[in-house]
């Protein structure tokens, strides 16, 4: 733990020395090319640190005011004294909220259990509230979100499905599980300094933000395979652990960061007693971006991995690196190829893992998504095979807070079920923000 705390003080110290080296933030500041009309409630200043699932970023994409593919005037209208009450908290104390429901039903063509079928719920209210230099540089705001999943409806939730499937790395249905309690999960210190080319958080943190993230590393995107959400060889902990983080600028290119979060951190369980028992997962990673406007579209990011051993658990101690890039090549395809491979230990789900794929902006309101990947699983049965998987969906704006999300996903060679050489799944899913 001291060593990746001092790993922090002194990322912090050389960014701070560096950064008026730095054409920009860390924490990413409003868009040049976004104005603040084309946010409902004006929330295109909030500052962003970590990845887009973090709350800021979040609070931001479902705030955006994008063509959608009908033109809904009696919603929008009913709708609109609510993003002007949350204008005006915001503009006059800093407070900005929002919430964010996700319903996924999927079906698959063979199972181990029989259940071929899923739905699973995602809640999520989040908000932010800037207490120190609001509306100038370098705000530090909280940041909260109270999330609740689940299965839906007395079927079973997609994780589980995915178990029934038989997959062991390429979990088809990774974010909707049925083991999060509704929770506190966020609550965090979130800081900018140096004219916002250093960001840190502190506090219960969602470490799927920060860890190796991308723009492909969220719920609200395209994909659901755990294979392209979140890297396999990549150990984990419990969303809402209690541990702190910190990136910044040390030169021009290039972003430096460090973190470490509670080991034993449990979904949906508000318990800060495990951070009594000093297991940790710690991370340090160094990016290079051509620019720092460009760094949300454009990086290629190298990130190790420590994870402690899990005495009471029975977990044993791991560690790993991973590397990941993503890049615009044009107004319409973004790219990415991630990398990770790991000693197997701390309960990861793959030793060795690559994927790649792309978002295509078919318009302003249709997007799709293609990717391929492979796993070999950690602990897989002897005699089987290597997993692979590729998913395609394609996401429709019907409205401008109402996004539908058909989506398709091949597994070959799933590790738990060696009957079968290749099982399809396929899933649709809605998503509400206000």
């Amino acid at each position: 733990m001291y060593r990746l705390m001092s790993v922090l003080l002194i990322c912090c110290a050389l960014t701070a020395h560096a950064a008026n080296d730095s054409t920009s933030d860390a924490t990413d500041k409003q868009d040049s090319d976004t104005p603040q009309e084309d946010y409902q409630a004006g929330f295109g200043d909030i500052p962003e640190f970590g990845g887009p699932d973090g709350v800021s970023g979040q609070l931001k994409k479902a705030d955006r005011a994008d063509p959608s593919l009908f033109a809904w005037e009696a919603p929008e209208r009913w709708l609109k004294p609510w993003y002007d009450w949350k204008g005006r908290i915001q503009e006059e104390h800093g407070i900005a909220l929002g919430f964010y429901a996700s319903m996924l039903g999927q079906a698959a063509s063979d199972t181990t259990t029989g259940d071929d079928e899923a739905l699973g719920v995602i809640h999520r209210f989040h908000g932010s509230w800037t207490l120190i230099n609001r509306g100038r540089k370098d705000p530090g705001r909280i940041e909260w979100r109270v999330e609740y999943r689940s299965r839906s409806f007395g079927q079973q939730a997609p994780m589980d499905l995915s178990a029934a499937v038989g997959a062991a790395a390429v979990n088809t249905g990774f974010p909707y599980t049925r083991e999060f309690d509704p929770d506190l999960a966020v609550l965090n210190w979130t800081q900018g300094f140096r004219e916002e080319t250093i960001g840190m958080a502190v506090g219960r943190l969602a470490f799927d933000v920060y860890l190796d993230a991308m723009p492909f590393q969220t719920v609200t995107g395209g994909f659901l395979n755990r294979i392209f959400v979140l890297n396999p060889t990549i150990a984990t902990t419990g969303i809402g652990a209690l541990g702190a983080v910190g990136r910044g600028f040390v030169l021009k290119n290039f972003i430096v960061g460090a973190q470490i979060y509670d080991g034993n951190a449990a979904n949906g369980d508000f318990d800060w007693d495990t951070f009594r028992e000093h297991e940790y997962l710690k991370a340090v990673d160094v990016a290079w971006v051509p620019s720092a406007a460009r760094r949300k579209t454009d990086k290629i990011q190298l990130t190790y991995w420590d994870k402690d051993r899990r005495e009471q658990a029975g977990v044993s101690s791991g560690h790993g690196w991973a590397v990941s890039a993503n890049w615009q090549v044009s107004e319409k395809w973004l790219p990415f190829v991630r990398f990770g491979h790991s000693n197997g230990g701390a309960g990861v789900a793959a030793e060795t893992a690559l994927s790649g794929g792309f978002k295509y902006t078919v318009r302003p309101d249709q997007a799709w998504t293609f990717g391929i990947g492979w796993a070999e699983p950690a602990n897989k049965p002897s005699g089987t095979d290597d997993e692979m998987a590729i998913e395609t969906s394609y996401e429709l704006k019907l409205a401008k807070n109402l996004s539908l999300l058909p989506d398709l996903q091949w597994v070959r060679n799933p590790a738990n079920n060696p009957s079968k050489s290749s099982v399809w799944v396929v899933g649709l899913r809605v998503i509400v923000t206000l």
